[in-house]
């Protein structure tokens, strides 16, 4: 059982890799996958991460073989690695693509919530299965459904444990696009290279700005886009693309 982490050009894929158990997040995958994830930040030649799961599954959900056994300060400690990971990846400042390939339940679904953009093979599916075993959904959950779907939504989602498949997960706006199974990691890595391709400095400021917009005024909100726009008009990126512009080409950005 892994986090593998594979580069395929300027793209970074991270594979849930526990097939036998359906990618079921145990305590060794979260601390291997803080490490992941932290690598992919340091690395400026990924300018994208793809995640999804080996097998038939994107994730399973936490390990609950390994709940009975835990103390409360164990949990804690868990609970704690766990939102390590989600801070990480939703501070990311570069695209997030998740291909979601199979079941993507509890914090399976938590983490694929953390991809900017979430496509689903036509087997996948969702649940926020936590009331059935009597606790509440970790990794931020609650915050990063409720944003996509409404809380209203949100509630019945989490109150009813009900599962989602693939097409009523797109209808509901969590899913950009379905494909079949075996299409599903072609199409990923397509938009995972155009996104990579294209002048990640901004879409990383485009990402701050989106997540932490939630918790500002306009007013105070603008000062931050203000900010924002004079850093990245000093990059080589907005030099290019204002190039390509006047020449009539299409831009090489370089995420500089």
């Amino acid at each position: 059982m892994s986090i593998e982490l594979e580069r395929r050009g300027a793209v970074a894929v991270m594979t849930f890799n526990n097939p036998e158990k359906l990618n079921a997040m145990t305590p060794e995958m979260r601390k291997q996958m803080e490490h992941r994830v932290i690598e992919v930040r340091d690395d400026p030649a990924i300018r994208a991460l793809l995640i999804t799961g080996a097998g038939s599954a994107f994730c399973a959900g936490g390990d609950i073989r390994t709940f009975a056994s835990s103390s409360p300060v164990a949990m804690r400690d868990r609970l704690k690695q766990q939102h390590r990971v989600t801070l990480s990846m939703y501070h990311l400042e570069k695209p997030v693509i998740a291909a979601v390939n199979g079941v993507a339940f509890g914090v399976g679904f938590n983490i694929a919530l953390l991809g900017d953009i979430i496509l689903a093979a036509d087997t996948a599916k969702f649940c926020q299965s936590y009331s059935n075993v009597g606790i509440v959904p970790d990794g931020g959950g609650l915050y990063l459904l409720a944003r996509i779907v409404g809380a209203q939504k949100a509630k019945e989602m989490v109150l009813l444990a009900d599962v989602v498949n693939a097409q009523q997960a797109k209808e509901l706006g969590i899913v950009r696009e379905v494909y079949a199974a075996e299409r599903l990691m072609a199409e990923a890595m397509k938009l995972a290279e155009r996104l990579a391709a294209g002048p990640t400095r901004a879409f990383g400021l485009d990402k701050a700005m989106l997540n932490r917009g939630w918790a500002m005024d306009l007013e105070s909100f603008l000062e931050l886009e203000a900010v924002g726009e004079a850093y990245v008009m000093e990059t080589a990126d907005h030099r290019e693309g204002v190039a390509a512009f006047k020449e009539k080409r299409k831009p090489v950005f370089k995420g500089e």
